[in-house]
């Protein structure tokens, strides 16, 4: 009886640690939500006098200026980043971009060095020298970090790709450059779980085709296709939304969107299926679409 007890128990014990090993892989290849939905965007520009800011989701706000850039990590906007340009370099807070990352920093203030601890890769940074470590190893920064803000400053692209991350800068002007936003200069930085599961573009076309149905038949009644040889009529609205239904494709990606442009933009969240309307106005905005909104099917123009 003993031996038998011990057997059950075993095999429970067994049981709990697969199923919390299993939960921590799964936690492991989770991507969070983005942060993006109820963004509001006036970007600066010069001649016009005028506030420019970001809105947050939260309500909050932040002025931009002329030589405002805004940071984005793994298609987050991150509030106050206070992004620093000198002799044409992108500047930023270590911190901010470590802990985004999921990464440990620490400070040592009587050697004035930061040491970022982030999985296998280990990162030191000594204060107002261009030289800094990588698992040990000597590397050659373009500019040494310094204190701004209250807060250690480095190179964007270091700090990124030490941390075995992809970065990208966007001037706000030249699109071929990869951006997430047009007209708002930005850093982009991104680094997404290996084992995340990515949605492929057929399945985030049929996300948000379910999506534009339900929105249609909630307001409309039953979607029915355009056939292959009808074509809509310019004052029939209808018709036209059944062929845009019809035909949505993918025309570009941003980060962890999909780009599916209609009358305006929608994004696809490739790691939460999440829809997203962007709207490039005078003033940029970026909402969760809501199908069963009253002006869900609501296009400017």
């Amino acid at each position: 009886m003993v031996v038998l007890k011990r057997l059950v128990l075993s095999m429970l014990l067994s049981s709990v640690l697969w199923s919390a090993c299993s939960a921590y892989a799964s936690a492991e290849g989770a991507v969070p939500r983005a942060n993006v939905a109820g963004i509001s965007i006036y970007p600066y520009e010069k001649g016009v006098d005028a506030e420019f800011y970001i809105r947050y989701g939260d309500s909050g706000q932040e002025s931009i200026g002329k030589d405002f850039v805004g940071l984005f990590i793994n298609g987050s906007i991150i509030k106050n980043a206070n992004v620093v340009t000198e002799n044409n370099r992108t500047l930023l807070p270590v911190r901010i971009v470590a802990e985004h990352l999921g990464a440990q920093i620490k400070w040592d203030s009587k050697a004035q060095k930061v040491t970022i601890a982030d999985g296998g890769q280990t990162v030191e940074l000594f204060m107002h020298s261009t030289h800094a470590k990588v698992n040990g190893k000597k590397v050659e920064m373009t500019v040494a970090p310094k204190i701004i803000h209250r807060s250690t400053y480095v190179p964007a692209r270091f700090v990124a790709e030490a941390l075995r991350a992809k970065v990208d800068y966007f001037n706000g002007k030249d699109l071929s450059q990869p951006h997430m936003v047009p007209r708002l200069p930005h850093v982009m930085i991104s680094r997404y779980p290996s084992n995340a599961k990515i949605l492929s573009k057929e399945a985030a076309i049929d996300k948000a085709k379910k999506e534009f149905v339900t929105a249609y038949e909630s307001k409309f009644g039953p979607l029915v296709p355009l056939a292959a040889n009808e074509k809509p009529g310019r004052e029939d609205d209808k018709a036209i939304l059944r062929d845009v239904i019809t035909h949505l494709k993918v025309e570009s990606e941003n980060d962890r969107y999909y780009v599916i442009p209609v009358m305006y933009d929608f994004w696809v969240d490739k790691y939460t299926g999440d829809v997203y309307t962007f709207y490039n106005g005078l003033t940029m905005s970026i909402n969760k679409f809501d199908p069963y909104a009253e002006n869900a099917l609501s296009f400017p123009g």
